[in-house]
């Protein structure tokens, strides 16, 4: 019983999400095991066990979260996680990457037998295993609150680094908030992407590296330290340009440790602390190393040299400085190179108001030793990250230490300046001031926009609460959102092929326990290693049902790949996949394909789907559409999208060209215009566009998503649709009949 009770109290919130790290690190070591259920047994009951003996081996906290933690820090950032909660994560990593990684990683190793590299970067799935649990126990939509949780344990030791110097819990908190409260934070707070799991193992290494010389157990302290530094790089290798820093620190402060024993004990300290940090890192640069031939595939390939990747080294030049000066001054320049720093085109300055307060806490006297040593591993750590990729969501920790350095400057200045108490004051809030109009800024970018540019519940507040309302909890399998007959087609779905971007996410989560051989990414077909490996592959899957899936805008590009690749089109249906959402619905194409047997009778070009292109007006009696749409609703909230599928028939005698020219002419397009209900005046005819998605003969139907946009203005009126070739006509003023439809728009 005190056993346990001592246990209880050196407890934390922290420990508790500690044992989610630990549980995908472990799970990753029993990928050998062949049975999942045994595999996941194991690994849940050497969690327990691990768990149980790190917080035994804990000192009792000498700080404790303060009561005011949780309403100064912890509700200001769950109302900025619930601004777009209702709203699924539709990201372009997510569907590209993100995705796809947890989900076969939690079920066992990366890759499945027969796959042929479904994600272009396979890199270490641990961080997106995080993702996927908190996902699979409670949906689609709650389940990036891991983010949140990881930003509340961060504040929870930043309260401990700040408790000494911050004496009053209130100011203490109100300055954790300001700290982590940058946009590129808030940006991903409530979305799949996983930066933002590596800050607090990555402080907490940091504290103990800062607290060495008064820990009681240095040599504890050491292999905890290299732990969370080596968890920090398996979640995300682009780390260890901050990793390197702190590894420094512990260094420092171990060779100088007086008591550290003969040089036989020196040795197997640093081996255990070395071990330490290659344990998480171990089971998947061996995995991917016999998958591949390097540890790190395909980063760094001049190094390398895997038979399956080109002789170059991954390197993204839109971000980041551009030469050697540049490169000195990036954290610096940051603040006027937002286009430079990320896709989003957007930044408050944090790099660079931090790089300058480490700066000054390295050259004033008197500055404590604790910060001066954070302050090294800013500057280190900034110039080392400017160096490896400049790029903003890489420097989430800088971000954080540099806020963390500004307060703590505030305070310095308070002390060192010999003058009136209004005047040190004074001068003293000139750091805080510029932390709070940062932090201004950064509220000011989050409402505008976020990765996958979703809306707030300030946008459309209806939605929000009727998305929340009916599948908070409750969208689990995104199966449960496809129609009958589209669930009985992917149930069909023996291999996938991967023909473009954004689309592997969607097909693990509709059937994930199958092959899944990616022709896009044209690296792998660069090297005759990668081409035999991919001819095996298709030979493993010949003769079964096999199918693809693009995005209706990437339509064009996933057949050119599809052919290059010498596969053959049977069908291509159009599907509508409600992503977790009745308003989130993406247009693709299910596209049904065959690998030829050459031994057998060869099929005809004709029984093929045809996608040409037009290279004039259509002739006078092609222009006869029927027309019809299902699914249409029968009213609307004002300013709602939604999709809906549009039955379009060729009655005449000419076949409609899928394409046409490159700047949009002779297009043959599906397009909707809202008229007033009681003129059927026209109001707009300039709402939605959907191409063809092959070429339509004579007496020939296809369904068409038509992603329809309400007025604005409530009231009564008519959703006409019809069909218009591009630069030449309507098919109403050829004669042709519309569909119109009554709507009211609440």
């Amino acid at each position: 019983m005190n056993v346990f009770g001592g246990m209880l109290r050196k407890f934390e919130f922290g420990d508790l999400l500690l044992s989610l790290y630990i549980l995908v690190f472990l799970r990753q070591y029993s990928w050998t095991v062949g049975n999942q259920r045994i595999a996941w047994a194991a690994t849940v009951a050497a969690t327990v066990v691990l768990c149980l003996w790190y917080v035994r081996a804990k000192d009792v906290p000498e700080e404790r979260t303060p009561r005011l933690f949780w309403p100064l820090v912890a509700l200001p950032l769950f109302l900025v996680y619930a601004l777009r909660l209702a709203f699924p994560d539709l990201s372009f990593d997510v569907l590209n990457h993100r995705i796809i990684q947890s989900e076969r990683a939690l079920r066992g190793p990366l890759l499945l037998p027969g796959d042929f590299f479904p994600t272009i970067f396979p890199f270490n799935p641990s961080s997106d295993m995080l993702t996927g649990i908190s996902r699979h126990l409670l949906g689609y939509r709650l389940g990036t609150i891991i983010n949140y949780l990881a930003l509340l344990w961060s504040g929870m030791i930043l309260n401990k680094l700040l408790a000494p110097f911050v004496k009053r819990a209130g100011w203490r908190c109100l300055g954790i908030l300001l700290v982590l409260f940058t946009e590129h934070i808030l940006f991903e707070i409530n979305t799949y992407m996983v930066d933002l799991l590596s800050l607090p193992l990555m402080l907490e290494a940091t504290r103990l590296g800062l607290n060495y010389e008064d820990s009681a157990n240095k040599r504890r302290d050491l292999i905890c330290g290299a732990l969370l530094v080596g968890s920090c790089v398996a979640l995300k290798l682009t780390n260890v340009a901050i990793a390197l820093p702190v590894v420094l620190l512990f260094a420092f402060k171990f060779f100088r440790w007086k008591e550290r024993g003969s040089r036989v004990a020196q040795l197997a300290l640093i081996a255990s602390a070395a071990g330490a940090f290659l344990l998480p890192l171990l089971p998947h640069a061996v995995y991917i190393y016999r998958q591949t031939g390097s540890p790190v595939f395909p980063l760094y390939n001049k190094i390398f040299r895997s038979p399956y990747w080109p002789d170059i080294n991954v390197y993204d030049g839109r971000w980041g400085p551009h030469s050697l000066w540049e490169t000195l001054l990036w954290p610096l320049l940051t603040i006027r190179e937002a286009a430079r720093l990320s896709e989003l085109n957007l930044y408050s300055g944090r790099i660079c108001f931090g790089f300058v307060a480490a700066m000054l806490c390295l050259l004033l006297p008197g500055v404590d030793r604790r910060f001066r040593f954070l302050a090294s591993i800013m500057v280190l750590g900034s110039l080392l990250w400017s160096a490896t990729s400049g790029y903003i969501r890489y420097a989430l920790y800088l971000e954080i230490a540099g806020g963390v350095l500004i307060i703590y400057l505030s305070l310095f200045v308070r002390e060192l300046v010999r003058s009136s108490r209004f005047v040190r004051g004074l001068i003293a809030s000139l750091p805080i001031l510029l932390l709070v109009a940062q932090c201004a800024f950064s509220y000011t970018y989050v409402r505008q926009t976020e990765w996958g540019g979703r809306p707030t519940y300030f946008d459309q507040p209806d939605a929000y609460r009727a998305e929340l309302r009916k599948y908070l909890m409750h969208d689990h399998t995104l199966q449960k959102f496809l129609l009958p007959e589209e669930r009985i087609s992917v149930a069909q779905v023996e291999a996938w092929i991967v023909s473009n971007i954004k689309t592997n996410g969607v097909e693990v989560l509709l059937r994930g326990d199958v092959p899944m051989i990616a022709v896009n990414n044209s690296e792998y077909f660069d090297m005759p290693k990668s081409r035999q490996k991919f001819a095996t592959a298709l030979r493993q899957i010949q003769g079964k049902r096999i199918y693809s899936l693009s995005m209706t805008e990437d339509l064009d590009s996933s057949l050119a790949f599809l052919r290059q690749r010498g596969l053959e089109i049977r069908k291509i249906s159009p599907v509508v996949v409600r992503f977790f959402s009745d308003h989130t619905g993406l247009h693709m194409s299910l596209i049904e394909i065959v690998i030829s047997d050459r031994t057998g009778p060869e099929r005809k070009p004709e029984d093929y789907p045809q996608v040409t292109q037009a290279t004039s007006p259509l002739p006078d009696n092609a222009f006869n559409a029927g027309i019809s749409a299902p699914t249409a609703p029968a009213s609307l909230h004002a300013g709602e999208k939604a999709a809906i599928s549009v039955v379009i028939q060729n009655k005449s005698n000419t076949v409609w060209p899928a394409r046409g020219q490159k700047d949009g002419k002779y297009f043959v397009t599906i397009a909707d215009s809202w008229l007033d209900g009681r003129t059927e005046k026209l109001i707009t005819n300039m709402d939605a566009r959907s191409n063809l998605l092959v070429d339509l003969s004579p007496g020939n139907s296809q369904t068409i998503p038509l992603n329809i946009t309400a007025p604005l203005t409530p009231g009564e009126y008519v959703l006409e649709i019809d069909v218009v070739q591009e630069g030449v006509t309507w098919f109403k003023d050829k004669g042709s009949e519309t569909l119109k439809l009554r709507l009211k728009v609440e």
